[in-house]
């Protein structure tokens, strides 16, 4: 998967996540299967971004954008 696909891919969970979490509460297990594909989805990022020694290197950086606050806003109304 290439680094824009991946990113993609990404943005799509997490939005699917905000939104979930929104209808279903942060602890929903929706909610968490979502969050672990999306880290998983980070962990391979990660993987391209800072390669082992024998790999080559790629210099990047993957920002999440700012208005995925709003999984806190959500967190913070269901305390």
């Amino acid at each position: 998967m290439g680094r824009g696909i991946l990113e993609e891919e990404m943005e799509r969970l997490r939005a699917r996540m905000q939104h979930k979490a929104t209808e279903l509460g942060i602890d929903h297990p929706a909610v968490i299967r979502i969050s672990q594909q999306l880290d998983e989805l980070h962990n391979q990022w990660n993987r391209w971004s800072h390669p082992t020694d024998d790999e080559p290197h790629h210099q990047t950086t993957y920002t999440i954008p700012r208005y995925s606050s709003k999984i806190r806003e959500v967190a913070a109304v269901r305390i």
